[in-house]
C-alpha cells in the first residue's frame, strides 16, 4: 500500500526546495541532495546517503 506524502521536493526559479501537500513552500534548499536528505527527516524515514544517486 502506498503511502501519501505530506511533502514534495520542486524546483522553482529560486532553486530546490520542500512544499507540502497544499502547495505551501516548507523549506529552502541548497542542492537537490540537501532537498533529499531534508524530506526524509521530514517524513521521518530513515536516510542513507550511499543509495543516493542525484
Amino acid at each position: 500500500m502506498a503511502q501519501n506524502r505530506k511533502y514534495h521536493i520542486g524546483c522553482s526559479g529560486s532553486g530546490w526546495g520542500i512544499w507540502d501537500a497544499d502547495g505551501h513552500k516548507v523549506m529552502s534548499c541548497h542542492s537537490h541532495y540537501h532537498a533529499v536528505e531534508s524530506l526524509y527527516n521530514l517524513m521521518g524515514w530513515k536516510w542513507n546517503p550511499s543509495k543516493y544517486r542525484g
